[in-house]
């Protein structure tokens, strides 16, 4: 099987990322924006911490086994993982919810989610890259420009996103406003997610190559 013929035919596991990347993105969004509200603002704060980890872990895997099935389906094609970066989202996924249950459990609540957010927008940082080096392979492979540019302001967007993220963190650690910009990151990153996920992005490449489906 050719690379775009895979890229073509999504399988049962990317759409099944993309579905839990994309309610892992809104939940987040969603509990940010009832706690920005006032209404449970540390408990929603801890829990979308967990929920954003989770999140993470989700799209490091999705990532994982895309890199894998695209070596198994054409291992002529040379290509660089980035491993660092996918080591960043498993490890900030895994971070997150650890510090998101101490939090839930009422320890130093605004000072954990204000370092778990710090970690988060770090590994979007860092995985940037390699998000970048799979989906331009996927569209060099297909031969579609228009969807490399696209993939390419998404890996960048992603940078963005954990840039915001890690300066909100920061901000929130030195005590101004700790639980708010939390939040506020929290925003940031569930968007960043949902709009820039791997599972997203697949969404939008399978559209490029079928474009009856988006009409359906």
């Amino acid at each position: 099987m050719s690379l775009s013929e895979t890229l073509t035919h999504p399988s049962t596991e990317t759409s099944s990322g993309l579905l839990a990347e994309a309610v892992g993105g809104i939940a987040t969004i969603v509990l940010a924006i009832i706690a920005l509200s006032g209404t449970s603002a540390s408990f929603l704060l801890a829990v979308a911490t967990i929920v954003f980890g989770a999140a993470l872990l989700i799209e490091g895997t999705s990532i994982a086994a895309d890199y894998a099935h695209l070596r198994a389906s054409v291992p002529d094609v040379a290509f660089q993982v980035g491993t660092g970066g996918l080591a960043s989202v498993f490890l900030a996924g895994i971070t997150g919810i650890i510090l998101g249950i101490l939090a839930l459990l009422g320890i130093a609540a605004a000072p954990l989610t204000s370092v778990a957010v710090i970690v988060f927008g770090s590994a979007l940082l860092l995985s940037a890259s390699a998000t970048l080096n799979l989906h331009a392979l996927k569209a060099r492979v297909s031969g579609d420009l228009a969807a490399s540019d696209m993939m390419s302001g998404a890996a960048g967007a992603q940078a963005l996103s954990g840039i915001a993220a890690i300066v909100l963190g920061i901000l929130a650690v030195a005590g101004t406003a700790s639980a708010s910009l939390s939040l506020v990151a929290l925003l940031v990153l569930g968007a960043g997610i949902l709009m820039t996920g791997n599972g997203m992005n697949n969404a939008m490449l399978s559209m490029f190559h079928n474009p009856g489906t988006a009409a359906h």
